[in-house]
């Protein structure tokens, strides 16, 4: 989740490489790890992300990331690009997918809600299931900010499918639905004729707040019995760090609780972020590769 107020969605460094390596499609080399441009279709949107894989042939514990509010596959600072990175030298496949509106899929970011990208999250379960590299009994998904909430909802639908949750500084509905009277007492978030708000140069609809009432995120991840690992920064000003409690106690299964001192929202220090990259793969390594 990036808030307008704070850095706006990472650029894309990837494109050229990726390119490259899709149009040429080169030989693997003994430890290079295979990065490709993947895409998926949901409601006649064309959803665009990348695949990682440690070696061309075999299927591997896989991994799929769901980004924040307002970011992208590479989530801030391309901290999604890096753990999709070392997750694949450790023998893992990783997947993270632009959610419609955002980055380089179709869609428009006003026409975002909390439902479209639970349904393209659990759209995108389905499609990475089905992949060749997938190992399918061996799934994990992790949820950066919004992106938290929407992986708990993902794990509680399909506790038979997810085998580990991680989820990096999730809010619950109630501190997403807060953003709208925040929004309201900052004058520079003008409104249109309809009530869509100028996020800062993406109009995000009047519907998204109505919306969020038809979810309970702690109602669905207690559907999820299986492991779950929860980072989050103690320097945190957007979700408070105790937000994680009532994540833990929603949780039937067992859990690991992580806090990254000082760290902020998106981790967005090397330290933190190498601490919250290094524990997460710890966390997968430990759940999917026995």
């Amino acid at each position: 989740m990036s808030w307008p107020w704070e850095t706006g969605p990472a650029r894309d460094h990837e494109s050229s490489t990726v390119s490259k390596l899709v149009t040429r499609r080169p030989k693997m080399k003994k430890g290079i790890i295979m990065q490709k441009a993947i895409s998926l279709v949901v409601n006649g949107r064309t959803l665009r992300g990348m695949h990682h894989i440690p070696k061309e042939s075999g299927s591997f514990p896989t991994v799929i990331m769901y980004h924040g509010f307002m970011s992208s596959r590479l989530e801030s600072r391309g901290i999604f690009v890096k753990l999709s990175r070392l997750l694949a030298s450790r023998g893992f496949a990783a997947v993270r997918f632009d959610f419609s509106g955002s980055g380089e899929s179709d869609g428009d970011f006003r026409d975002m809600t909390f439902s479209r990208e639970v349904d393209e999250a659990l759209a995108i379960l389905r499609f990475v299931e089905s992949l060749p590299h997938t190992n399918p009994e061996r799934i994990g998904i992790v949820g950066s900010s919004m992106g938290g909430a929407i992986a708990s909802i993902v794990a509680g639908k399909n506790a038979d499918i997810v085998k580990a949750l991680t989820l990096w500084a999730a809010p619950s509905i109630d501190i997403v639905a807060g953003l709208e009277s925040r929004l309201k007492d900052e004058m520079r978030f003008p409104r249109n004729q309809r009530g869509d708000i100028d996020m800062g140069g993406l109009w995000l609809n009047h519907g998204f707040f109505e919306d969020l009432k038809n979810w309970d995120v702690f109602g669905s991840l207690r559907k999820y019995k299986g492991p779950a690992f929860l980072a989050y920064g103690t320097g945190d000003q957007l979700v408070p760090p105790a937000t994680a409690i009532n994540y833990e106690k929603a949780l039937p299964g067992p859990s690991i609780l992580h806090y990254i001192e000082e760290a902020d929202h998106g981790f967005n220090r090397c330290d933190w972020s190498d601490e919250v990259i290094k524990e997460t793969v710890a966390f997968f390594s430990s759940e999917l590769i026995k």
